[in-house]
């Protein structure tokens, strides 16, 4: 993976979701503004049916009715409400006049007024015959309050789409962001590990051409290269599993399955195996734990964890020294507390010692198992339990590293 692929990858959280919501809010407004304006003409029409429906000398004392009767050339037209002015009357004439049988049973006149008509025919007694009735009404604020209606949705509208652009272009990066930094974690072991295997991979090659060097040299002879030479490829199975471990981890964080289960018992065989290392460098080992904690987990997990965190306590701890384990609950979380007496971690590596192949001392790099991958093993197997780890030390007196894992649902809840 490169970065044309993940701008791809980026491409299409963005454009995707962006081609959504625009869709998604077009339809919204279209949607609305239908709505609106069919109970908004439909209104109208209801109050035009309502005046064409009753008879010719029965009005509707209304400012927005017109009525207008037409008999060949001859135009009658009146409203019991003084609302229009002899110029819209005669407007309204002209265009009934002029009116064509199938044209749409609306219109607007030159001054702006917009009318819809109901055409019918009544008998007029005065005249002794059928005379055209048109029953008009005056739309105007209606069309005017539409007209509004459809701007200010297609406004609402640019604006949501404007903002649907700014929020998922944010997204994209956001959501692009994860990929990223795995690609770049990746991109960062294969680095880290070819470095620290050429210089293994050399000592051995080396040793093996002084062993090639003298074919009457025997096994004894050889016995210093070939000793160093099985010392390399140890250090460098040890790197491999590492690798491995992380890379396990990081595969499966989200699919592991994890069970209420009770940890004490468990960092207690980690320390059992522990013991005769201790002892052999006279250092103190305790463990305090004042109740059984239990938490969603794996048990390799813990047992990875704890094994990672007492390795590095007592390889830092010097001889006669003090090494204490210590679980206890603290609100919602198991607390697991690492601490040993040394010389301590100064606060410029404090902030790099969980970063992958840091080592706090480089000097015995070559000749040291350590990579400073165990810490970033722990950090990874914490996060992936939703926990979290921190660091404090002073220099010269001791180290502590502390561990909090959520509390199983059972735990929390019997707390």
């Amino acid at each position: 993976m490169d970065q044309k692929v993940l701008k791809k990858l980026q491409q299409k959280f963005f454009y995707v979701p962006v081609a959504i919501g625009w869709l998604l809010i077009m339809l919204s407004c279209s949607l609305v503004y239908y709505v609106l304006h069919t109970q908004a003409l439909a209104k109208v029409e209801n109050s035009l049916l309502k005046a064409s429906a009753k008879p010719y000398f029965e009005t509707v004392n209304s400012d927005k009715i017109i009525y207008v009767f037409l008999d060949g050339n001859e135009v009658t037209s009146y409203s019991l409400a003084d609302a229009f002015t002899t110029e819209e009357i005669s407007e309204v004439e002209k265009k009934i006049v002029g009116l064509d049988k199938n044209k749409f049973n609306r219109f607007s006149t030159e001054t702006g007024k917009k009318y819809m008509f109901e055409q019918t025919r009544v008998f007029l007694e005065e005249k002794g015959k059928n005379v055209k009735k048109f029953v008009l009404i005056d739309y105007t604020d209606t069309y005017d309050m539409l007209l509004t209606l459809g701007i200010t949705l297609i406004c609402v509208m640019l604006a949501c789409m404007a903002a649907v652009v700014v929020f998922y272009y944010f997204y994209a990066r956001k959501a692009i962001l994860p990929v990223k930094q795995s690609f770049e974690r990746q991109q960062e072991l294969i680095a880290n590990a070819s470095h620290e295997l050429k210089t293994p991979l050399t000592i051995v090659r080396t040793n093996l051409e002084l062993v090639g060097s003298d074919p009457l040299a025997t096994v004894g002879d050889n016995k210093k290269w070939l000793e160093s030479a099985e010392y390399q490829v140890g250090r460098m199975h040890s790197l491999i599993l590492d690798m491995l471990d992380l890379t396990k981890i990081d595969a499966t964080a989200l699919t592991v399955e994890r069970d209420p289960l009770v940890i004490n018992d468990i960092i207690e065989g980690m320390m059992l195996s522990f013991e005769a290392t201790c002892y052999e460098k006279s250092i103190e080992l305790t463990y305090v734990a004042k109740e059984p904690v239990k938490v969603n987990a794996n048990k390799a997990e813990i047992e990875k964890l704890a094994g990672i965190m007492l390795d590095n306590a007592i390889k830092y701890t010097p001889d006669n020294g003090k090494i204490k384990v210590e679980i206890q609950r603290q609100r919602r979380n198991a607390v697991l507390k690492f601490y040993n007496t040394g010389e301590g971690i100064s606060q410029e590596n404090l902030t790099n010692i969980f970063e992958r192949f840091f080592k706090v001392d480089a000097s015995h790099k070559e000749t040291s198992n350590s990579f400073g991958l165990g810490l970033s093993i722990a950090k990874s197997i914490t996060q992936s339990m939703k926990g979290n780890i921190t660091c404090q030390s002073e220099v010269g007196k001791y180290t502590e590293f502390v561990v909090e894992l959520p509390l199983s649902l059972t735990e929390r809840q019997n707390k």
